[in-house]
């Protein structure tokens, strides 16, 4: 068992004193390599997984291994990872998410992309999206807590939660042209931007 440094620590380890499988550090981490999944491009993401995490290879290789992380957006980070595990050597490579599928955009702070973005929403299905996913990022196998157990696991109700991109149940009303995704707004705000510069321009040749 081994935790995605470091959002996935706390949660690999619990799993392991629940399960008890042998709970083990199998990745370093770059302090100086920020969340990969809120970069402004692919690329950017891309090259910062590889930058972010280091597989040691004493402990991995030839092992079973199950990996636990935090969530999957787009899941660069668990494709880029599962390869990266198995290049070190691991035999099998088993992946568990301390959250349910991310299947809406967040409009609060958080770099989520329009829905198309986000690798759980491609299929309605749970058990295909499940069998979809796990192709998606190479892995053996995929399981995500539920819901109900994310909750439970905060030991808070779950009124005092934010569970939008889990459920799309938002506690604050959208604006419609939002429904597409925050993408939209923020096309929106630069359109107006470029037309406001646009009749400044005019406005200053006319005089």
């Amino acid at each position: 068992m081994i935790g995605v440094p470091e959002s996935g620590t706390p949660a690999a380890v619990g799993y392991a004193q629940g399960s008890g499988i042998p709970y083990g550090q199998g990745l370093m981490k770059n302090a100086y390599v920020g969340r990969t999944f809120i970069q402004p491009s692919q690329t950017i993401r891309q090259l910062g997984i590889r930058l972010k995490l280091n597989p040691l290879r004493e402990v991995i290789r030839g092992k079973r291994l199950v990996v636990v992380d935090d969530s999957i957006v787009r899941g660069n980070t668990q494709r880029a990872l599962v390869r990266m595990l198995r290049e070190a050597g691991a035999a099998e490579v088993h992946v568990r998410i301390a959250s349910p599928p991310v299947r809406w955009p967040c409009f609060y702070g958080i770099d989520f992309a329009s829905p198309a973005e986000l690798i759980a929403n491609a299929v309605e299905s749970d058990d295909e999206m499940l069998d979809a996913v796990r192709t998606a990022i190479g892995a053996d196998s995929l399981g995500y807590i539920s819901a109900e157990g994310m909750v439970a696991a905060t030991q808070e109700p779950r009124s005092r939660l934010c569970c939008a991109c889990f459920d799309g149940n938002y506690p604050i009303e959208l604006p419609k042209e939002t429904a597409l995704g925050k993408n939209v707004v923020e096309h929106m705000l630069a359109a107006t931007a470029r037309e406001t510069s646009s009749e400044s321009s005019e406005s200053v040749q006319a005089r």
